[in-house]
């Protein structure tokens, strides 16, 4: 096995088990019921953390480099731990907060946003595949974790759930540490080899992307944060809700994988300008069908389509931006934040209100929309397109 591709998969391993935050539709309906809160405050706990993850994120690159990526991501990996026995042995809404919006949350993006930038700097001529397959990991792990939370649910307990993944948080943790050591994996060391453009990240310059980024994963992330919710909302059951919030994340990792390979043969603003506008029509068919069956189907679209725009736009900016590229990157991702934020939390309103997710999916469609119109003036350089 060579280096790169231990690192690669020491970074897999890492954010496979980080995306079980993309499960928390799960907990919707038994936290509702054993904190005795709406379904808006409940969202709040998944949109702030998804706030701390983009705070992980955007500052990331000023610690990358403070220590090797064993230690890093041992020590991350322990945080999160922590943080999910805290959400364990909450009997309130703080608590849980406290546990799992920010110290998992937080723990979460140092150790997503790492593994992104070091994998496409250890692999520059194959950057999208690497971006592309360790986004597509993360998107897996809310797949596989989706399952076991319901599991643990139904026979254990909520605080059960939580436990299990503290659990394989350490023990993913220490694997793919020891698999960095032996790799000798460090951020500091690790080739950038990218486009260097003249000047420095301007405002002018992060707008545009931050705008058409924010409008996709906008759509994207309040369908994921409600996947099993709008799955009950059209009769489903217990079984086939949580199949919603695992079809959901199989769509994520597929469009991730197949993006990541794509990035590096096609030209981007071909999957930035169709990817939103196939989100789009998922969510309209959505709105529109009350066969709880067809509603997961075009659920796993609404994934297939956010995972794959995650990875795109990893590539795209760090190729555009050069050395600069995992700041610029962090700044960008600052949109994903507020996308998190506001739409689960929107979503989560919009069903109190009402009682149903009409207007919060084509409030999803209309903003997927938007990003794929903003994509198309994207000033994309040339050498990833």
């Amino acid at each position: 096995m060579t280096r790169q591709t231990l690192i690669l998969l020491a970074s897999m391993l890492i954010t496979f088990v980080l995306g079980s935050v993309h499960a928390f539709s799960v907990f919707l309906q038994p936290l509702e019921t054993s904190l005795q809160l709406p379904r808006s405050q409940i969202s709040l706990i998944y949109s702030f953390a998804l706030l701390a993850i983009t705070f992980a994120v955007l500052i990331g690159y000023r610690i990358y480099q403070s220590l090797p990526a064993w230690w890093l991501l041992l020590l991350t990996c322990l945080m999160a731990a922590a943080g999910l026995l805290v959400s364990a042995n909450a009997d309130g809404w703080w608590q849980l907060f406290a546990g799992y919006s920010l110290l998992f949350g937080i723990s979460n993006g140092i150790g997503y946003g790492y593994c992104l930038q070091l994998v496409g700097r250890e692999m520059p001529q194959k950057k999208g595949f690497a971006m592309g397959a360790v986004t597509a990991a993360y998107a897996v792990g809310s797949i596989v974790f989706a399952k076991i939370f319901a599991l643990q649910i139904a026979t254990l307990s909520i605080a059960a759930a939580f436990q299990v993944l503290a659990l394989a948080l350490v023990v993913c943790g220490c694997v793919a540490a020891v698999a960095m050591r032996c790799a000798a994996a460090s951020y500091a060391t690790a080739a950038a080899v990218a486009v260097a453009l003249p000047g420095t990240i301007a405002g002018g310059r992060i707008l545009p992307f931050w705008l058409a980024y924010m409008s996709s994963v906008f759509a994207g992330l309040m369908a994921i944060g409600h996947a099993a919710g709008i799955a009950v909302a059209k009769g489903a059951d217990l079984e086939l809700s949580t199949l919603s919030a695992m079809v959901i994340g199989i769509g994520s990792a597929l469009g991730g994988f197949l993006a990541g390979g794509l990035i590096d043969r096609w030209p981007p603003k071909r999957l930035l300008v169709g990817l939103p506008l196939l989100s789009a029509l998922a969510l309209i068919m959505i709105n529109l069908f009350d066969s709880a069956a067809l509603v997961v189907a075009w659920l796993s679209l609404v994934g297939f389509s956010y995972g794959a725009v995650i990875a795109v736009y990893p590539v795209v900016i760090s190729d555009y931006f050069g050395e600069q590229g995992a700041r610029a990157y962090g700044l960008v991702f600052t949109a994903w934040g507020f996308a998190g934020l506001a739409g689960p939390w929107l979503a989560g309103l919009v069903y109190d209100w009402r009682n149903a997710y009409d207007l919060a999916l084509l409030l999803a469609a209309a903003s997927a929309i938007l990003s794929a119109w903003l994509a198309v003036r994207l000033p994309v350089h040339k050498s990833v397109g």
